[in-house]
């Protein structure tokens, strides 16, 4: 990559440089140490004289106690509308519209109808998942304009902003908005949910997922994420094809978590010339696709091009995985052929 030296630094405004004074201190020592000036657009008369540095300083020490004014004013105004029962911001849920003059929530009664007749079904003991694929039949849409999906209906379950509520960190406040529904039915279908845990909260193996948030599937273009399969005393790691988005069914496709991981380690290792820790490969790479039809990845590294790499395959599934955990292959919802 070609370098390019920087001669002069330009900025609107002085406040926009740097976000407290000692920010801007640093900032200053690297443009000096580096022989790069400062320009001001609204400030064109300052330079580089010590008079100027004088002024620099003085405008730093007022942009940083601005900033932190304007913070504590609005920390107030969030303390004040919380003690109130008032709504501070945030999205607003379904079963509400915001009010254009207050931006406090008001019912909206057709989506309000949608939420009592959940709230009923889950209670009933219907599963999130056949929820949302009644609620889609009927022609109920989510606040964004989608279809429903288990995952959005379990969160709309467990939100008491119906109650007349509001999440406050890991409690809950009082509202001044009107519920949509009483507390009894609400507990009722919490106690259903809850019921149907297969795992208790809190209780999941710390597992490093280095691609998590960067696997796609090449079929259908939507995200692959961690899924894990115990037997025994062993969990075996895979990334799966199982989202919901746009309410198609998934893939199912799956790979070997640690064999496509260390295809694309081999893959930085090689560019970088570099060993790339197995857990921090994330940090290098922009997105990773996978293949499930022709067991290709393609990934976008951020320290180099563009590159394809094939994924690492073996004849015995334990060659490529490590002493911690040597995973047997898990069929594919699709093919049901063992994957590596």
């Amino acid at each position: 990559m070609r370098e390019h030296k920087v001669d002069q630094v330009v900025v609107h405004r002085f406040d926009r440089l740097a976000r407290s004074l000692i920010g801007y201190v640093r900032l200053l020592e690297e443009f000096r140490k580096h022989r790069v000036s400062l320009f001001i657009v609204t400030a064109p008369e300052l330079g580089s004289t010590a008079h100027d540095h004088l002024i620099f300083n003085i405008l730093a020490s007022f942009a940083e106690f601005e900033r932190e004014m304007i913070a504590s004013r609005i920390a107030d105004a969030r303390a004040a509308l919380k003690a109130k029962g008032r709504r501070v911001a945030g999205a607003v849920p379904y079963g509400y519209d915001g009010d254009p003059r207050t931006k406090q929530l008001v019912v909206n009664p057709k989506e309000a109808l949608a939420v009592r007749w959940m709230f009923g079904a889950a209670a009933e003991g219907k599963l999130p998942l056949v929820i949302a694929k009644e609620a889609n039949a009927r022609g109920w849409l989510t606040k964004a304009g989608g279809l429903w999906t288990a995952r959005q209906v379990i969160a709309t379950l467990r939100n008491p902003v119906h109650l007349g509520l509001f999440r406050d960190g890991g409690s809950a406040r009082s509202g001044n908005h009107e519920p949509i529904i009483e507390k009894q039915l609400f507990d009722t279908a919490a106690e259903r949910l809850e019921s149907r845990r297969t795992r208790q909260p809190g209780n999941r193996l710390a597992i490093e997922w280095p691609l998590k948030g960067l696997l796609q599937c090449a079929a259908c273009g939507r995200g692959m994420s961690p899924h894990t399969i115990r037997k025994g005393p062993r969990v075996y790691r895979y990334y799966r094809c199982r989202s919901t988005a746009g309410g198609q069914p998934p893939c199912g496709n799956q790979v070997s978590a640690y064999a496509i991981e260390r295809a694309v380690q081999g893959k930085l290792s090689k560019r970088t010339g570099a060993n790339v820790d197995l857990n921090e490969i994330g940090k290098h790479v922009e997105s990773v696709t996978y293949d499930a039809s022709t067991g290709m990845i393609e990934a976008t590294l951020i320290v180099t091009e563009t590159a394809t790499a094939d994924s690492e395959r073996s004849r015995n599934p334990g060659d490529c995985s490590s002493p911690e955990e040597r995973p047997t292959p898990a069929p594919s919802r699709q093919s049901r052929r063992p994957v590596d």
